[in-house]
């Protein structure tokens, strides 16, 4: 199992940990529900794990922290202090074909904080895998949040780079401010031209390298973000 400072490569919307096990058709189909969830009080919630082999399962849930890199990547961290957590259950086991629930109470004495809560799933069969143990992990992630929201003055776009002999843009987009956010949407364009980058959240002073490709002869000169929050477009400053 991985330790506090191995990645995890993280996804779209809420960071969901990707697992991937070779042959492992039936491990992959282990779920949890919702991938993450956010709180503008204290969190309450439910994780709802579903098996639907053909053989129990037992789960063991764990809570860590966790930081994201620029590239995206997910790293595991100690359980923030700020943070008060209680579990209906730490440990289930989950008969084939059926559904359990977990329910959670979480505080912070300061927010913004995050954390994520790992489901292990074990009991796999041995003969499945060569002989060897599997353990799967899911993630459910979890973002304690105050009332107060970003603007549009914390996001700066710089570090803006176009290689024209391989079509490849990259810039840094950095939340400057205090608050946790998400960009929903991203796209640069010039003159009616337009490509579409990914969504993906900015924690506070946190920065997200993005890469597109982009063909022709014209540089594109303009990003536009937008967030449930704001929408916003930045001259794109491209180096020599």
């Amino acid at each position: 199992m991985p330790n506090c400072s191995s990645p995890r490569i993280a996804t779209l919307a809420f960071l969901a940990v990707a697992v991937s096990i070779a042959s492992a058709t039936q491990a992959a189909a282990q779920t949890i529900r919702p991938l993450g969830a956010e709180y503008r009080s204290d969190g309450r919630g439910r994780i709802e794990l579903v098996n639907p082999t053909d053989r129990p399962l037992n789960v063991v849930m764990e809570a860590k922290g966790f930081r994201v890199d620029e590239s995206g990547e997910v790293r595991d961290e100690p359980l923030p202090a700020a943070v008060r957590l209680r579990l209906s259950a730490m440990s289930l086991r989950i008969p084939p074909h059926q559904t359990r629930y977990v329910f959670y109470d979480a505080s912070a004495s300061q927010r913004p904080a995050w954390f994520v809560l790992y489901a292990n799933f074990t009991g796999y069969s041995r003969a499945q895998f060569n002989g060897v143990n599997v353990q799967l992990e899911l993630p459910h992630f979890v973002y304690l949040l105050p009332n107060e929201r970003w603007k549009t003055g914390d996001i700066a776009v710089s570090g803006v780079e176009f290689h024209r002999d391989t079509g490849k843009l990259a810039f840094t987009v950095e939340n400057t401010g205090a608050q946790f956010g998400r960009i929903d949407a991203l796209d640069v364009k010039r003159s009616g031209k337009k490509v579409i980058g990914p969504a993906f959240p900015l924690f506070p002073q946190g920065r997200r390298r993005v890469e597109l490709d982009w063909s022709g002869d014209d540089e594109p000169d303009v990003v536009s973000i937008r967030s449930r929050d704001f929408s916003l477009e930045r001259k794109l400053e491209i180096r020599p």
